[in-house]
């Protein structure tokens, strides 16, 4: 035990005072500011060769920290230092907050179109006449964006077939309005739109005429019978162009 002033028997008291005296005093001196500042990390012990971290202390002498020494040899096996996971995780909650506000955005906008539809009779199909197609396809007029009108005669066996699947589709592609025309009752519009064959869905977007299904065309299975599903998809990439030009 440092400073008991004992002999070991192999050396004389006085010598083992003197020993005890020095060791204390470069125990003491090891504690101080000057010391610690002038020290070299690399003569020291391998066994506890580790750094000092400052921490605040009234006499200003470094303290060693356990959890800052741990971080660092987390850091030197190549594990990416804290604070930086950190900062990834924050970003990861900035991006999904971000993604949340689009999707919220976008989900108030389709509500606030499908008020508009529902306004304009989207989600039925009915029929009109030649005076009110005008006000159905002419935004200006109150018309709708998207709209697909269907010129029919009343015998044909296809237009029937043709009415059948568009009464189905009104239901579902809320986007998109559609009507249909007794083309007998229409000579005007027949002859200003050059319909030359019946049935003749004739598709509008913002007031043109952007495509024209005539009977099946393009729309047929193979044992040539009307697909509904070519039918809406033809009559949505047409309505749905894209972004506007």
């Amino acid at each position: 035990m440092l400073g008991s002033g004992k002999s070991s028997g192999m050396v004389n008291e006085a010598t083992n005072l003197k020993a005890n005296q020095n060791l204390t005093s470069a125990i003491a001196e090891m504690g101080t500011k000057e010391y610690m500042s002038n020290r070299d990390m690399d003569d020291v012990v391998p066994t506890h060769r580790r750094r000092m971290e400052e921490k605040p202390r009234d006499n200003g002498v470094p303290v060693y920290d356990p959890v800052a020494e741990k971080e660092r040899e987390k850091q030197e096996r190549g594990a990416v230092p804290r604070d930086i996971v950190e900062r990834d995780d924050d970003d990861d909650d900035a991006e999904l907050l971000e993604l949340r506000r689009r999707r919220v955005a976008q989900m108030q906008r389709q509500q606030t179109k499908e008020v508009e539809w529902r306004q304009k009779q989207h989600g039925e199909y009915r029929e009109i006449s030649q005076d009110e197609f005008f006000g159905i396809v002419v935004r200006e007029k109150g018309g709708s964006d998207d709209v697909c009108v269907h010129f029919y005669h009343k015998d044909f066996e296809t237009c029937r077939v043709v009415d059948y699947r568009l009464s189905e589709l009104a239901r579902t592609v809320l986007s998109v309005k559609f009507v249909k025309i007794d083309a007998e009752k229409s000579p005007f519009l027949v002859e200003r739109l050059r319909i030359k064959t019946l049935p003749c869905c004739v598709l509008f977007h913002n007031d043109v005429a952007v495509d024209r299904i005539y009977g099946f065309d393009g729309c047929m299975t193979e044992d040539g019978t009307l697909d509904p599903v070519l039918l809406r998809d033809r009559i949505v990439r047409a309505t749905n162009p894209g972004p506007e030009e």
